[in-house]
């Protein structure tokens, strides 16, 4: 929806409906603007089956492309944890060593 085929538009709402927005916004983890353009939009279709469904397509390939993004986001996130893991055990080992705490371990177990 962003892009040279759209204009900004300002309006004017009573405070409960922009307290309701913010309610709905938050409940749906989402803007209070992005709410209003949707409720807008949905109401300018006003019944037209096909309008409808282009929309909801539309909506449900955002949804998919979002779904792919946190999924790549959440493997990367995993992967940066394990490095991190296995860079504090390489810096433990390090510290051990650096303290002669690994040396005694080695006499003890001689």
């Amino acid at each position: 929806m962003t892009g040279a085929n759209t204009r900004p538009l300002t309006i004017r709402l009573p405070a409960r409906a922009v307290e309701r927005l913010h309610e709905h916004a938050n409940i749906v983890k989402g803007r209070p603007t992005a709410i209003a353009r949707e409720l807008i939009l949905a109401g300018l279709i006003n019944g037209h089956p096909r309008e409808q469904a282009e929309r909801t397509l539309s909506i449900e390939r955002r949804l998919a492309a979002i779904s792919q993004e946190m999924q790549s986001i959440s493997q990367k996130s995993d992967e940066q944890s394990a490095s991190l893991e296995r860079l504090l055990a390489m810096f433990e080992a390090l510290l051990q060593v650096l303290t002669g705490e690994h040396s005694k371990d080695n006499f003890h177990h001689e």
